[in-house]
This record gives structure tokens, sequence and C-alpha cells, in this order.
């Protein structure tokens, strides 16, 4: 089951979980959703690994933003703990980590998607986006 609000204006949001680190990029993907998410997507923002994953288990995530550069955890590690405690949630990876190994290793194991930071810009986040809980929804239905 999604875990979808619906807003006073009788629009459907659904929860994305940005697992980031850095205030400035939480500023940042937080304006591409208001700027290019119409109202469909509600954001909220854990700062560590570890009150994301404590997020997750709480339930009604429909969509992970996971940064592979946090204080507690860094590269496909940091992948996997997400996956470990919510395997059905689509997981889009935002990071500064160009490295093909790293992206490899991820998509390999389930990564929705691979965007690099300082090459993403607020329509193509909000594509990928729509792109991955799109993907999840026909998955769930076969």
């Amino acid at each position: 089951m999604l875990a979808q609000e619906t807003i006073p204006t009788g629009k459907i949001q659904e929860r994305i979980l940005l697992i980031e680190d850095s205030e400035e990029a939480s500023f940042l993907v937080e304006a591409a959703i208001e700027k290019y998410g119409n109202g469909r997507y509600k954001l909220e923002w854990a700062k560590c690994l570890k009150d994301g994953r404590e997020q997750l288990l709480k339930g009604g995530v429909d969509l992970v933003l996971l940064d592979l550069g946090l204080p507690e955890s860094s590269g496909p590690a940091t992948y996997e703990s997400v996956r470990a405690v919510a395997p059905g949630v689509p997981v889009l990876v935002l990071t500064g980590d160009a490295a093909e190994e790293t992206e490899l290793k991820v998509t390999a194991r389930g990564g929705e998607d691979y965007l690099i930071k300082d090459q993403v810009s607020g329509p193509l986040l909000l594509q990928a986006i729509r792109s991955a809980l799109y993907s999840s929804k026909l998955q769930r239905r076969v």
C-alpha cells in the first residue's frame, strides 16, 4: 500500500524521504520538488542514515532519495543498509560519488537510478522520481 496523503486541494501526495547530511543539498532538492512537482510530493528529510532507517521502519514512504556519502556510511553499503529495512521502497541515489564502479554496484543491486548531484537539474530530478514511482507501481501490479 502506498503512503499517500490527500491535501486540502484533493491532490494525492506521495511521500519522499531524503536521506542527506547536507543542509544545502536538502534545500536544493526541496526547491526542485516545490517548483517542478506540481504539489504531488511531500518531502521529508533525514540528516543521517540512522534517522532515515528509523523513518523507513515506521512505513509510509513511497520513495527514498539517498546520498551515498553519509557520516556513518558510504558507498554501496549505504544503499544496502536502506534496502535491508525497506526492500519494497524504490531508492533513487542522489550523490556526489561519480565513480562508475559505485554506480554499477548500486544499480545491479536494484537502485532505481543513480544521479550525480552536480549534474542533475530540477526537471531531471523530478523526471527520475516520476519514473521510479511509476516503475515501482508496475512491479507491484505484476
